[in-house]
């Protein structure tokens, strides 16, 4: 579905539509499945050592360093070294022409996990090291809109939106006409997406219902603001047809 839609145009609002809308859906219907079904408890006390009182995984070690903190960072030097191009594209040979597409991917990029970051501050799930069920002192709660000394700062997943946040460099490989670009956008946002989160499980920082929904925010989010540029009917003829020709170069 996806190569079929990357390499395919046009339109390349078929892109926007699969994975920018249902894709997310089909993402929020497993963590819909995975939190009511059981299959978030069952996965974390895969990782949790009832004898011990702790997780397989520690907040310490170097599967913490190079997962979280490293993996964190270079995200985040990545989308600030993807702002200064767009704020110096106007004196950058080639770049200027698309500036509006690199302010477009550094929104994008940054609104999911900012969304999400927003979300965690008014709801009180908490995070599983801190419920009873894995040696914490906390109660199950999924209420919303509570104030911040109640929010439990953890749903949805913050750190896996970071790393899912990074498909948003496929929609710009759709606009420019781009397969390759846009299947590695995929591809690596997802992938870095999927392994932030299995670390998050495996530490006890998240269930992983609540980085399925981090990574459909990040993908509608995405496609919330690349809608001007690839939904259907709303695409801008002029810079289109310039990159295509660009393209064809």
């Amino acid at each position: 579905m996806f190569r079929s839609d990357c390499g395919t145009w046009p339109p390349h609002s078929h892109f926007w539509l699969r994975v920018g809308v249902l894709l997310p859906v089909g993402l929020a219907a497993c963590a819909l499945l995975f939190r009511y079904s059981g299959l978030d408890a069952a996965l974390s006390s895969y990782f949790y050592d009832a004898a011990q009182h702790r997780f397989l995984v520690g907040t310490n070690g170097w599967i913490e360093l190079l997962g979280h903190r490293v993996g964190k960072s270079v995200v985040l030097v990545c989308w600030m070294l993807l702002l200064a191009v767009a704020i110096a594209a106007p004196r950058i040979p080639g770049f200027a022409r698309h500036r509006r597409l690199l302010w477009t991917l550094v929104l994008a990029m940054a609104l999911g996990p900012v969304v999400v970051t927003l979300l965690k501050n008014i709801n009180s799930h908490a995070c599983p090291w801190s419920l009873k069920a894995y040696g914490g002192a906390a109660e199950y709660s999924a209420t919303w809109f509570v104030s911040r000394v109640e929010a439990g700062r953890c749903f949805p997943g913050g750190h896996a939106a970071g790393g899912f946040s990074i498909v948003a460099v496929a929609f710009a490989g759709a606009v420019l006409r781009r397969p390759r670009l846009c299947r590695a956008g995929l591809w690596l946002g997802l992938g870095v997406g999927a392994s932030f989160s299995i670390l998050q499980v495996a530490k006890g920082a998240h269930f992983m219902s609540h980085n399925l929904w981090a990574a459909a925010i990040d993908l509608w989010m995405a496609a919330l603001v690349f809608s001007p540029l690839m939904a259907p009917g709303r695409a801008s003829p002029s810079y289109t047809n310039s990159v295509s020709a660009e393209g064809q170069q």
